[in-house]
């Protein structure tokens, strides 16, 4: 009898085996490796990038003029652009050019194309001196200047990404003269590197970059929130001091100024930098460990610029300060009216 009032049950759920899983619990179709690395690098593109420790290298090691790489600043933030697709950014370059500083600006998508294995950047180049979040909304694909041919094809290379131009594919006027690039593209957590080289079509002879072809070498850099007080009060002691606050540096070489104003009269600095050594400086071949230095600075009457000393810790440290009792200065990734208490 017992057997007999479930055996309709028991039908009910075979015939609901023999129809498949419902829909809504049905897994999900892989996607390619470029779908999923294109998802992984436009959460790591964003950030500030220098190159200030290749800059300063350059000049220590002595190279010639000719295979220094000039300073440059390139600054990349996700945009809402709707008609550049759901990964676009503004990427910016800053740097010297004739003693003037100059910026160039650009729109870049990451797309999904090519092989399964790759992803596709496309660099979309504006005239303007700047973009604001108003004009990028309702900006086109068709009011920048992109030439077919010079787009990036990306692939995963262990930790970092590869992205390379077809060979001899984008081709352009530059200088009155027909030229063609062979530029590559490189992202890790930790930098971004990148040649632009560009070719004289008729002979094949190279005309921009170094002349070692070594690429740019910019670091990710990050943001520190530093005061400075004069005198530098310390011991508890209770004296009249000025504070010098909310100076925001990159640890790539940053400076910020100010005058005093109660005191003597007096342009000092405070300077931060994550220094990346290229070269070995010890005694008997020993390792340079990298650094965070914070520098105080002095412009002095005569127009020279004078170091008074500087401190230094392990290169990713997120605080450091230095006392020299006349002036403090402080750096911290967190700013002190966010920090939080702890044990």
């Amino acid at each position: 009898m017992v057997l007999r009032r479930l055996l309709p049950h028991f039908l009910a759920i075979f015939c609901l085996s023999l129809a498949g899983p419902p829909a809504a619990l049905s897994q999900g179709q892989d996607s390619t490796p470029g779908e999923r690395y294109r998802l992984i690098m436009a959460e790591m593109l964003p950030g500030v990038y220098d190159n200030m420790n290749q800059y300063m290298f350059d000049g220590r090691r002595g190279l010639a003029e000719q295979d220094r790489h000039k300073r440059m600043r390139t600054e990349i933030s996700r945009i809402d652009a709707p008609n550049f697709g759901g990964d676009a950014f503004l990427w910016v370059n800053s740097f010297k050019e004739n003693d003037q500083d100059k910026s160039t600006y650009r729109i870049a998508t990451l797309e999904s194309g090519g092989s399964p294995d790759t992803f596709v950047m496309r660099h979309y180049f504006s005239d303007a001196k700047s973009l604001s979040e108003n004009e990028l909304k309702i900006l086109k694909p068709e009011d920048l200047r992109r030439t077919e041919g010079c787009d990036y094809i990306f692939k995963r290379r262990a930790s970092q990404f590869r992205g390379q131009q077809l060979d001899k594919a984008c081709r352009f006027e530059w200088e009155g003269q027909r030229v063609y690039t062979q530029n590559e593209i490189e992202l890790s957590e930790t930098g971004l590197w990148f040649v632009d080289h560009k070719y004289v079509v008729a002979s094949g002879e190279r005309i921009t970059g170094v002349a070692s072809a070594e690429p740019f070498w910019l670091e990710r850099a990050r943001k520190f929130h530093c005061y400075a007080d004069v005198p530098g009060v310390g011991g508890g002691l209770d004296i009249p001091f000025e504070r010098f606050d909310d100076m925001t540096l990159y640890d790539k070489g940053d400076l910020g100024w100010f005058d005093t104003k109660l005191s003597e009269k007096r342009t000092l600095g405070v300077m931060l930098q994550a220094v990346t050594w290229h070269v070995n400086n010890e005694k008997d071949g020993d390792f340079n460990r990298d650094s965070l230095v914070l520098a105080v600075m002095e412009k002095m009457p005569d127009g020279t610029v004078k170091e008074h000393g500087y401190a230094f810790g392990e290169k990713d440290a997120t605080r450091i300060g230095v006392n020299l009792k006349w002036m403090l200065a402080n750096c911290a990734i967190v700013p002190r009216g966010e920090a939080r208490p702890e044990m």
